[in-house]
């Protein structure tokens, strides 16, 4: 017998585990997101915060996590990888009220198998645990693009490799003869893709081999990097 106030999720038996499914949300978020696991005969095990999750998490890995995100996913990948890391191999699922592509990018960057925007929460979160649980990626259609490693123009690696060597952007548009505007420009393009918010975002992505990016990403075929007298 249990000691009385024991957790729950340390007394799971291993059948039982392999269908609870870790779910980080409060109020509303979690009433629709455990009725819809219910549907599913899946039995939630609840969490009020990301941090409460990896230091109580159970002994036993669940079915999948997921994790309800409110207003913005500035902070995505710092939500999703001590979940991803605490509860590997279990796939992680995002669960918002919209998303933009860039967030959707830093989703699957941060390491989320699944995103889920919280109106198709009753019909959708069935067949996303079903195909992440099957070692699928799942995104909203409209964003599929996102699932595919960024793609960046050559233009856009350069002045990326000069912000990852810590050049500001006069000294990127001094370098490359290009005005500072078109500067800015082709790195806001470069953080839509990458899923990132800013400069100091960008390079940790970069620099980060954990990430699935790399400097690789910044490859140039083994063309080097020229100063173009055009602003492209």
């Amino acid at each position: 017998m249990s000691k009385p106030g024991a957790q729950v999720a340390r007394t799971f038996t291993v059948d039982a585990a392999q269908e609870a499914v870790a779910v980080i949300a409060v109020a509303a978020p979690r009433e629709a997101i455990v009725e819809a696991l219910a549907r599913e005969g899946l039995s939630p095990r609840s969490f009020e915060s990301v941090q409460a999750a990896v230091d109580d998490g159970g002994s036993v890995a669940p079915a999948a996590v997921i994790v309800w995100v409110e207003d913005t996913i500035s902070s995505m990948p710092g939500l999703i990888e001590p979940l991803s890391k605490r509860f590997a191999p279990s796939p992680v699922v995002v669960v918002c009220a919209s998303i933009q592509r860039w967030e959707v990018r830093a989703a699957l960057s941060g390491g989320a198998a699944g995103v889920i925007v919280y109106d198709d929460l009753a019909r959708g979160l069935g067949p996303c645990l079903r195909a992440v649980r099957s070692g699928q990626i799942c995104v909203p259609r409209e964003h599929w693009r996102q699932v595919q490693p960024p793609v960046l123009s050559t233009r856009e690696k350069q002045i990326l490799g000069l912000v990852v060597m810590g050049y500001m952007n006069s000294q990127i548009a001094t370098t490359l003869f290009l005005a500072e505007s078109t500067v800015k420009s082709h790195l806001s393009s470069a953080f839509g893709k990458l899923g990132v918010r800013s400069r100091n975002e960008a390079v940790s992505l970069i620099l980060d081999p954990d990430r699935g990016l790399g400097m690789g990403i910044l490859g140039l075929g083994g063309e080097p990097v020229e100063p173009a007298s055009t602003t492209s």
